[in-house]
């Protein structure tokens, strides 16, 4: 009414002449010939100047689906409990549709409010729904779906003209831009993005799909995921012509024929990720014509490529005015799996790191959903691991909208994010379990989710949870009730708690190959002891700490061990001192990964200690093998008279011998994955006084740091000297923007590492770009901040004292 008095007269309730009759807006509507009115749509006559739909809606993790609408009536008015709650903007509009609310809260107090009461809802606008909400069906119709039929929702106002004059009127601009926009849900401004698990056409699925036919696998669900606008699907394995069945237990090199291409073609899909880690089990030559059988078949896919440049390159698509971004990347082994300069493969998520971030920060702002998901370590649980949890979460704050995990073979856990938390509206889906798999060996491998997002006017506003379960092998079908609440809950209750990492994992057994072959096999990660494992999450003063020295002396001694041409970077998720989230023991050095057989060199003048097997008597690890094939070395320089010892890990092939002197650069052997090695790298320590296992010092401050690039060192401990123990610290990059960089974990409270004698670290990150940065420790809930300006070539300092 205050719209239509402004522009009708200024403010006033003039009159104004339209088609020679003279029009006035009547302050008592009893004198009108003509009447705007307030209506249900159900119920509304003569022409409708505009709709409004609202959806009714739970907290995220609610086992309800569906509410009937008599129910509904009864809750809205208060006669019958648990609270219905109208949003403040419902409230008016739905008076006419349900009746007065009994219930009224304000938007940014509605979430709070229902988690307060279990068992209430809400009503608010269709296009204010959010990731943190669930959205009901009522009387089993659905708002969310793109095929709804208006008339069919019961949650519907209208604003009607009704009158003699309503085919004058309706052409007056004032009332037509009164009700703007003329509804809160146009089909034609919204999206719905199916996002499916593991598919893996092969082994006993393959089987079955011989016997039944190349579509069984999608019988039940394709209508569902047909209806889609954008049905994802992340197919593990590649298509290779004539590829055999091969049902054989444990069988790990996976393709799938040519005409298994039906199964995805009956479930409508449009997009297809390419992250698995079975992309190239046929060789780079099967990986080259796998894509090739994409683009003849006119499918877009992503993840993977020709080469790392294309894997790593996002997918664009457009529809109904909303914009997407696909990225994916595989973040585990095998190396075999990667994706070169020159050679077909997947996108590598760790060498190309900081790639990846900035593609994501700059396609947030260049498009309207921005999905990532990612190839992670296979798990079988419903929690997500540490890591998992660290580093999803990070994407999703550098601007990734829809996180997703493809790695899980069962269900995981979900979290929504709403707009006003760190990185504003999106949710991550840990994992999504299987879709097309064999994985019949226990329930959890045979219950499955897809996520069906909802996306309007550029804007990610729900993502429903359909579940799933495998039968025969290969038949996914819809969960009975029963069987859904069981896998809600069980996601629901994985979830992490917000703002805080999840604890870190029960000790892993004794170390066992997974698979053999030399320079393939991968091996469990190396066990954490029950006297070494964390006994809580929280952060704690640790020991006692020395003091920096007042002008600590940068010793920048050591080359990288290989040549320029390879990867000279140590890995940042197991660093030293850390426990890569409580997965693995202290570790006592840093990890170089390169293919096995990259040639190392010694990294200064020395003397070879010792060249050979980590066995008896020569045991430089916590117990025999560990370090596999080892080269020691003592450097002709001693520092502050203490000699100094560097020691090569897991090496394949050994070419020195001990007692052997070497220079800086001469070639010792090549990088291999012996010991305990769960991939190809070099493993490099440095060791100040003694050759003993507990003389490790950081070998990142002694390491020449890249050109243009800096290393971070610092402490956190108390004012009376001791270490803060499991705190974090971000690296913030401050280049006109602030940008995460990094999250490196305070040194691990372990006898057998040492700070260095004049930094007396207990944090460090090397090979850092040189420039502005912003350091925020973290302990717990408490937040602490510095700015540290990165000068290359150097050790950069900083300090924090916290009590």
């Amino acid at each position: 009414a205050q719209t239509l008095r402004a522009r009708l007269g200024a403010g006033q309730l003039g009159s104004r002449k339209v088609a020679g009759r003279d029009i006035r807006l009547l302050p008592e509507a009893s004198a009108a010939a003509n009447h705007i009115r307030l209506t249900s749509a159900a119920a509304a006559e003569g022409m409708v100047l505009g709709r409004r739909f609202f959806a009714v809606v739970a907290p995220f993790a609610t086992v309800q689906d569906d509410i009937g609408l008599a129910v509904l009536r009864s809750r809205w008015r208060g006669e019958t409990g648990p609270p219905i709650y109208a949003e403040e903007s419902a409230a008016a509009w739905l008076a006419p549709v349900l009746g007065e609310p009994a219930n009224i809260v304000a938007e940014k107090d509605l979430l709070a409010t229902l988690a307060e009461q279990p068992g209430a809802l809400a009503i608010l606008p269709f296009d204010h729904l959010s990731p943190v909400y669930k959205a009901l069906t009522i009387d089993g119709v659905n708002i969310l779906s793109n095929r709804l039929d208006p008339a069919d929702w019961p949650l519907v106002a209208a604003v009607t003209l009704q009158g003699p004059d309503v085919a004058i009127l309706g052409d007056l601009p004032d009332l037509q831009e009164a009700i703007t926009p003329a509804t809160n849900r146009d089909p034609d401004r919204l999206t719905t993005l199916i996002m499916t698990g593991v598919t893996a056409m092969a082994r006993g699925t393959a089987e079955k799909m011989e016997q039944k036919g190349y579509t069984y696998p999608a019988a039940v669900i394709s209508d569902t995921l047909r209806a889609a606008d954008i049905t994802h699907v992340s197919n593990e394995v590649p298509f290779i012509q004539g590829c055999q069945v091969n049902n054989t237990y444990m069988n790990l090199i996976l393709c799938s024929d040519y005409p298994y291409w039906q199964a995805l073609e009956a479930i409508g899909v449009d997009i297809v990720g390419l992250s698995g880690n079975h992309v190239n089990d046929f060789g780079r030559e099967g990986a080259r014509e796998s894509l090739q059988f994409y683009r003849d078949k006119g499918v877009p896919v992503y993840g993977s490529g020709l080469n790392e440049e294309e894997a790593c390159r996002p997918l664009r698509l457009e529809h109904n005015g909303n914009s997407f971004a696909f990225i994916a990347a595989l973040a585990w082994w095998p190396e075999e799996a990667w994706a070169t300069a020159t050679e077909p493969g997947a996108c590598y998520f760790y060498r190309n790191y900081e790639k990846i971030f900035d593609m994501v920060r700059q396609l947030s702002r260049e498009v309207d959903v921005v999905s990532v998901e990612l190839q992670y370590v296979e798990t079988y649980d419903p929690w997500p691991t540490r890591d998992q949890v660290e580093e999803f979460r990070a994407l999703h704050e550098a601007g990734a909208d829809i996180v997703t995990g493809v790695q899980s073979h069962v269900p995981q856990a979900m979290e929504p994010y709403g707009e006003d938390e760190p990185g504003g509206s999106g949710i991550i889906v840990y994992g999504l379990g299987n879709l097309f798999f064999d994985q019949m060996q226990s329930w959890e491998t045979r219950t499955g989710l897809i996520a069906r997002h909802t996306i309007y006017d550029g804007r990610l506003l729900s993502t429903e949870i359909l579940t799933t379960v495998l039968e025969d092998f290969a038949q996914p079908r819809w969960a009975t009730p029963e069987e859904r609440a069981g896998i809600l809950e069980t996601i629901f209750a994985a979830a992490p708690e917000k703002g805080r990492l999840p604890p870190p994992p029960t000790p892993e057994p004794t170390p066992t190959p997974i698979s053999g072959g030399e320079g393939t096999a991968m091996q469990a990660a190396p066990p954490v002891p029950a006297s070494e494992t964390p006994i809580a999450d929280a952060a704690r003063p640790g020991p006692s700490w020395p003091a920096p020295e007042p002008q600590p002396q940068d010793h920048f001694w050591l080359v990288r061990p290989t040549a320029p041409d390879a990867n000279r970077l140590a890995s940042s998720n197991y660093g030293f001192a850390s426990t890569a989230g409580g997965r693995y023991r202290v570790h006592h050095g840093v990890d170089i990964m390169n293919p096995t057989g990259t040639p190392l060199f010694a990294p200064d003048d020395a003397t070879v200690v010792y060249a050979g097997p980590d066995q008896e008597p020569h045991v430089f690890g916590p117990y025999p093998d560990f370090y596999g094939n080892v080269v020691l070395f003592r450097l002709n320089r001693a520092w502050r008279d203490e000699p100094v010892y560097v020691l090569y890990g897991h090496m394949n092939t050994v070419t020195v011998q001990s007692g052997q002197p070497v220079r800086l650069g001469d070639p010792v052997g090549t990088v291999g994955m012996t010991g305990i090695a769960i991939g190809p790298h070099v493993h490099v320590e440095v060791r100040l006084g003694g050759t003993d296992y507990t003389d490790a010092y950081n070998s990142e401050l002694w390491l020449e740091p890249l050109p243009g690039h800096g290393v971070i060192a610092g402490q956190a401990v108390t004012s009376d000297g001791r270490a803060w123990i499991n705190g974090r610290v971000f690296v913030y990059r401050l280049d006109g923007e602030r940008r995460l960089y990094r999250i490196i974990p305070l040194y691990a409270d372990d006898a057998g590492i040492h700070p260095d004698p004049g930094w007396a670290e207990n944090f460090l990150l090397a090979d850092v770009p040189e420039g502005d940065y912003e350091l925020v420790l973290r302990l717990d809930d408490r937040q602490f901040k510095q700015k540290l300006h990165v000068s290359a070539g150097r050790t950069n300092y900083a300090r924090f004292v916290v009590d």
